[in-house]
């Protein structure tokens, strides 16, 4: 039973739906229960992902100023949640990014609507296992109909919201996606590919245990093979070893300067932003580049690529030069994929600002 919540109005249909569903001219079921199954879905999977929290962590968040803090980090606001982490009995602070808080926004809403009231009313907390340190209710973001949803009802969110997407371990056997493995995949990526080191996870992960976050946070064999294969990359690759050594450490010092002037965090780059704060993975190979954020605004650079790339191809293939003419056809396929990434970023533009007309008929 992947979809199963066992919690009333959440991916499952009204007793008036079922008992009329055969006298309907067509197929004849209930949108909300999809759209709330959906919307806490998204909350789950997007607080799991950025910020590695547990599920009983993410069952704790309510809409408390005890819960719910924005501070003052440096000139910037930083909106952060406070919960109990496994193993504790203090709260302690989880940082959130601004779209978690939209997402957020966006549950508080739907759930007003749902209770027709301008407050989230107080529910009992919904995970039994640790029910005795929530004993006093509160306004969970995570409920439905005056009910907590517990770990089940969360599982069975992500996978409505996830359904159709194929996820296989290296061996070919599937991937159930769970709160516990999205805290592994958050740990791994962040200690990976964006060099986090370990103690410093440790507190993101609220772990006092340094070796159990190195395990949380272990590459995993994809990453391994693409290591080698830079690596292997690197020593084939020509050096000139004299021009290294006529090079004073100073003149190598400044262009390490120039060089971090040049890449990082939100620097622009044909059809997008980079978003990478570490030394460029792709040797400043921006298309393609999973660093990259494309842009909608930035489209026509994209455009201009694939035409130049034509070109290209046709003046190194008179060149009898075909490993140019092989590149050429790889900067085409990056230029037309991330043009596609930008057709869903503008059509989720365009249904985040879509307002239904809805007509009820006598």
């Amino acid at each position: 039973m992947p979809f199963k919540s066992h919690n009333k109005g959440i991916i499952g249909q009204s007793t008036y739906v079922t008992r009329n569903k055969d006298k309907a001219e067509g197929l004849l079921f209930d949108v909300e229960p999809f759209y709330v199954a959906a919307t806490f879905g998204l909350l789950g999977v997007d607080i799991c992902t950025s910020t590695g929290a547990r599920i009983n962590e993410l069952m704790q968040i309510n809409y408390t100023k005890e819960c719910l803090e924005s501070i003052k980090v440096n000139e910037d606001i930083k909106h952060t949640f406070n919960a109990i982490p496994k193993g504790r009995d203090k709260d302690e602070r989880y940082f959130i990014t601004t779209e978690t808080m939209k997402i957020l926004a966006k549950v508080r809403k739907m759930l007003l609507e749902h209770y027709n009231d301008v407050t989230i009313p107080s529910v009992k907390y919904g995970l039994k296992s640790r029910i005795h340190l929530f004993k006093e209710p509160k306004p969970y973001f995570f409920q439905y109909h005056k009910k907590a949803l517990n770990d089940i009802a969360i599982g069975a969110c992500l996978r409505f919201l996830l359904h159709g997407l194929n996820f296989e371990t290296q061996e070919g056997k599937p991937v159930t996606v769970k709160t516990h493995l999205l805290r592994h995949a958050f740990a791994t990526e962040a200690g990976q590919r964006h060099g986090v080191s370990t103690d410093i996870l440790a507190i993101i992960l609220h772990q006092r245990d340094i070796k159990i976050t190195d395990y949380y946070s272990e590459p995993t064999q994809s990453q391994v093979t693409q290591e080698v294969s830079e690596y292997h990359d690197i020593i084939t690759d020509y050096i000139d070893i004299d021009e290294a050594v006529l090079r004073s450490p100073e003149e190598l010092q400044q262009e390490f300067r120039e060089y971090k002037e040049n890449v990082g965090v939100l620097n622009n780059v044909i059809g997008g932003v980079c978003v990478t704060n570490m030394v460029c993975p792709t040797k400043m190979a921006c298309l393609g580049c999973q660093a990259k954020i494309p842009q909608p605004e930035k489209k026509h650079e994209l455009e201009e690529v694939i035409e130049l790339s034509r070109d290209m191809e046709k003046r190194f293939s008179a060149m009898n030069l075909p490993i140019e003419v092989k590149k050429t056809k790889e900067m085409r396929r990056h230029a037309r994929t991330e043009l596609k990434e930008i057709e869903l970023i503008e059509q989720y533009r365009k249904e985040e600002d879509y307002d239904p007309d809805i007509q009820f008929k006598k």
